[in-house]
């Protein structure tokens, strides 16, 4: 009796056999691949991270490649807390404070005098870095009744898996952000007064609240984020409407731009946070929805604020940054025979941190 699998040969259009009785090492397997027009193509396809191979080379640089990079657009946690690498867990950062404020009174030098030395900073941070790992498996079982390749399995499950990572990421730096005693006295206040609903004038309250943090920090933020709430406040408010207008009359909300409100703000950038999260249930399908709600307004609602942000360096001053391992995301897989499944483990060393609380400011409870 011949062992193989029945395809139709896409050139001569007859139904085939495709032979393998031979015994396959656990990391091979025979894929079908559609060609044309109802043909398939068997192929025999070596897992470089599947079973015996999986022993050997722990580390599984395909899977790796595609946790590299966070695929949710919504995610803009970095743009307040820019990447910084560090090679280990644990050490020190520096914190710069206002040394560069002080206005020298020994630089001026007689023939023959010393050279007065700079003191530099002395502060810093100490960082411990934290792991976050979330593993997916693929059944046997699971992987043979599949209608399409194993690569495609693979990856909405890795997909997944990096996406509730991110998710957790964007979290941490929300709360961060968005809970206002981690701002320095005089940098926050309750926006419930400032009427942007509406007689209120928000170009101003953030203007005001820019030019607060210069004067504490000696630079102007480059940095206004709004959550989303804030945001629809901004942009219907009749005095910002017309203000962008200039001729008087207002605009359509439609045509405000987060590119046109950092020009009327004179920073770099503007963003607004749209990452949603959802309590509840697994929320699977038919089964019980959650309850979802914008993630950068689950501290505090409607938020509005500035911040001075480096450029992921770690040297220099900075509302804050998102310290992570050098090495990491890294996802490592191995064959698990008690559930005969193929596991695939994700880990991710990384920590967001506030490096300079009045480098920064924010408006909360905006109505």
């Amino acid at each position: 009796m011949v062992n193989g699998l029945y395809y139709r040969n896409p050139s001569s259009g007859l139904l085939e056999v495709k032979e393998f009785s031979e015994k396959l090492p656990k990391y091979q397997r025979y894929v079908k691949t559609y060609v044309g027009e109802g043909g398939v193509k068997i192929e025999l396809k070596e897992f470089a991270s599947d079973a015996s191979l999986g022993l050997l080379r722990i580390a599984d640089p395909v899977a790796t490649s595609l946790v590299q990079k966070y695929s949710n657009a919504e995610m803009m946690g970095d743009i307040l807390f820019p990447s910084v690498r560090m090679a280990k867990e644990s050490g020190r950062f520096p914190a710069f404070g206002q040394e560069a404020y002080v206005i020298p009174a020994n630089i001026k030098r007689e023939v023959g005098a010393r050279v007065q030395r700079l003191q530099s900073q002395s502060g810093y941070i100490q960082m411990s870095l934290s792991e976050y790992a979330l593993g997916a498996a693929i059944e046997n079982r699971e992987r043979n009744e599949w209608a399409g390749s194993p690569d495609m399995l693979l990856t909405t499950k890795l997909t997944q898996v990096n996406d509730k990572i991110a998710l957790y990421r964007e979290k941490l730096q929300a709360t961060l952000a968005t809970t206002y005693t981690n701002y320095a006295s005089g940098n926050y206040g309750s926006g419930a007064s400032k009427a942007w609903a509406s007689t209120g004038n928000p170009i101003k309250d953030m203007r005001s609240l820019i030019l607060t943090v210069q004067g504490k920090v000696g630079k102007r933020p480059n940095i206004v984020w709004f959550t989303p709430t804030a945001w629809e406040l901004f942009i219907n408010n009749d005095a910002v409407l017309k203000t962008i207008k200039y001729g008087g009359e207002p605009i359509d909300p439609a045509f405000m731009t987060e590119a046109a409100v950092a020009k009327l703000l004179q920073v770099s950038q503007v963003f607004v946070p749209k990452a949603v999260y959802g309590t509840g249930s697994d929320g699977g399908k038919n089964k019980t929805a959650l309850t979802t709600g914008y993630l950068w307004e689950s501290v505090n609602s409607a938020c509005a604020g500035c911040a001075l942000v480096g450029t992921g360096g770690g040297m220099e001053l900075s509302f804050g940054y998102t310290y992570e391992r050098m090495n990491s995301p890294v996802v490592e897989s191995y064959y698990e025979n008690q559930t005969k499944s193929q596991v695939w483990d994700y880990e991710h060393f990384f920590d967001p941190a506030i490096t300079a609380s009045e480098a920064a400011g924010i408006y909360y409870a905006l109505a």
